[in-house]
């Protein structure tokens, strides 16, 4: 027996000495969600009534480590509970629209400090104002891109280039998407303070039949402070256009967010504004010939705004968003929220059909959730919301003449993750060991 451990001992310790270099990481997300639509994203009319549907996002994912080079590949199948088209009437065998590359990119470490990574790939940045993976869209966002990575213990820069077609038989794009997404960003850690900088260079074409492009720079800084209980978060971000093509851009986003743990009570709260800048109708002149509007690009909507996504897209008037977000724990993975937003535009709007302002006052909506641990792996998460809407946010979403229903929602999401980490171990006999 004692020849046996002396054999096994330095077996082990060579098996974990290459264990981080060679290895494949499977995994699967299962992701249900049911919502009962009594107002989400839309007022829904007085005579319309709500109704309930389930989604499901299904990935599996790969990735692979073997010395500097890794790679990773997910697949995901993103569906509404009978949206099947293809089927007769004795079965339903599947749709053809539902599967897509969720990720799939390559990594090689030059050194310790500087890496490529390219190909499809989730990022997020800050407080994801800008640019954001957006994870409550069943789709998410993914970017193509090339990215140069290079870090240190308190310094970080990040470079990114991304071009991109309808297809490969011209250079057309829908005006809609970024021809160019490009951008550059440092950060420094300093004690108790995280700084970040941020430049942004984006390109779209002004119609779908033509190549012309309009080029646009945002430009923003991130500052983080935190300090045992207290944090304190503020951001800054201004939009100009880069060329002649398309209209003159003159925009801002201000965020600033207090935050303080309550440990005695295994509580937060937080409180804070948003303001994006937005057009106001009563100022005449050349001020009406620039863009004021913030376009928040690809960043975080649902949560950040409301958790009824009134604003994934912004008023032209802008948005200014008050808010107060407290959270409880209790008992082991168990988490009760609240947030209250007060949102009003940021510019002044005329009354339709006429010169009298409108009131700027949007409205208030109130998120409830609940999230829990079910067992490993398995995660529950729960959520009722409701909204107080304004004669003003009634204009802006062209329901004003219509009776609408009280606007709420209700969610259940389950999520499941289940990750298999398999060692590669060269110099066992290409044995696999399973983690």
């Amino acid at each position: 027996m004692r020849k046996l451990l002396l054999l096994f001992i330095p077996l082990l310790f060579a098996h974990i000495a290459v264990a981080q270099d060679n290895s494949v990481v499977l995994g699967a997300e299962l992701r249900p969600r049911f919502i009962l639509n009594d107002g989400y994203k839309k007022l829904l009319s007085e005579d319309e009534k709500p109704f309930g549907y389930v989604t499901q996002r299904t990935r599996l994912f790969s990735t692979f480590q073997r010395d500097n080079l890794s790679a990773n590949v997910a697949f995901q199948d993103v569906r509404a509970w009978g949206n099947d088209n293809l089927y007769t009437s004795s079965g339903v065998f599947g749709n053809t629209n539902s599967v897509s590359l969720f990720t799939g990119w390559f990594k090689y470490k030059f050194t310790e400090s500087l890496y490529l990574k390219t190909g499809r790939q989730l990022l997020s940045y800050d407080d994801q104002r800008i640019i954001s993976a957006r994870a409550w869209n069943d789709y998410q966002v993914t970017y193509d891109a090339v990215l140069f990575n290079w870090s240190t213990a308190m310094n970080k820069l990040d470079l990114a280039v991304s071009w991109n077609v309808n297809s490969t038989a011209n250079a057309d794009i829908n005006p809609a998407k970024f021809k160019l997404f490009s951008f550059l960003r440092y950060e420094r850690q300093m004690g108790d303070f995280n700084v970040s900088a941020i430049s942004v260079i984006t390109a779209n074409t002004l119609t779908d039949t033509t190549t012309d492009l309009f080029y646009r720079g945002t430009y923003g800084a991130y500052l983080r402070y935190s300090s045992g209980n207290n944090k304190a978060v503020l951001s800054g971000y201004f939009q100009n256009n880069l060329n002649d093509n398309g209209k003159e851009t003159s925009a801002f986003c201000l965020s600033l967010l207090l935050n303080r743990k309550l440990p005695g009570l295994n509580s937060d709260v937080s409180a804070g504004i948003d303001w994006l800048s937005g057009q106001d109708a009563t100022k005449t002149g050349s001020y009406q010939n620039t863009n004021h509007r913030f376009d928040i690009l690809y960043g975080k909507r649902h949560g950040a705004y409301g958790y009824m996504d009134y604003f994934s897209t912004t008023p032209q008037q802008g948005l200014v968003d008050y808010f107060i977000k407290y959270y409880y724990s209790f008992g082991k993975g168990l988490q009760l929220g609240a947030d209250y937003h007060y949102f009003t535009l940021a510019g002044n709007l005329y009354q339709t059909g006429t010169t009298t302002k409108a009131s700027k006052d949007l409205g208030q909506e109130f998120d409830f959730t609940f999230k829990a641990n079910i067992v490993k792996d398995v995660k529950l998460q729960a959520g009722y919301s409701f909204y107080l809407a304004t004669d003003t946010f009634k204009q802006i979403k062209a329901v004003e003449n219509v009776k609408t229903r009280f606007p709420q929602f209700f969610y259940l999401m389950i999520t499941v993750n289940l990750i298999l980490r398999l060692i590669y171990n060269k110099r066992l006999s290409d044995e696999l060991v399973i983690h």
